[in-house]
């Protein structure tokens, strides 16, 4: 069930309180408001909210475009809207801005044990470039590099 009036808007610092909280349920290890906070200004950050009406903030997406590539740095969904499709509308979103800036393709860092993320990114075709060993300072996990193209190129 993929909501229809799922809308995006660019983040901003009022929306902090709001994807803190899901910050908080989605990763192992959170980012803190400074870390949000230095995504608003840096100038080739992108950051944006899907909200759905009366309910607020659904969840958000960060990607860095550099030059003709995107990283994805940051996805997440509120608990209970997980697995409705807005992870789905949320890269979709991603890709229609990448690709009126012309870029042409992307990469992202993921645990191998986040199935849901993994699920999500074969959606997408999202393919498994690399590993990172032991990227993820909290458990020493390795992360997974993936990489993707960005229709229409």
């Amino acid at each position: 069930m993929i909501p229809c009036d799922l809308q995006f808007k660019t983040m901003t610092i009022r929306d902090l309180p709001s994807i803190l909280a899901i910050e908080e349920t989605a990763f192992q290890s959170q980012w803190t408001g400074d870390m949000f906070r230095q995504e608003l200004v840096l100038p080739f950050s992108r950051h944006l909210v899907a909200r759905l009406p009366h309910q607020g903030i659904a969840g958000y997406i960060i990607f860095w475009i550099l030059h003709d590539e995107v990283q994805l740095q940051r996805i997440a969904v509120k608990n209970d809207l997980r697995g409705h499709g807005i992870g789905v509308l949320l890269i979709r979103e991603m890709m229609r801005i990448c690709a009126l800036g012309k870029v042409k393709d992307g990469s992202l860092e993921v645990r191998p044990s986040n199935e849901p993320a993994l699920n999500l990114y074969k959606k997408f075709n999202f393919v498994m470039a690399g590993i990172r060993k032991g990227y993820y300072t909290d458990t020493r996990e390795d992360a997974l590099i993936m990489t993707f193209q960005i229709d229409g190129h």
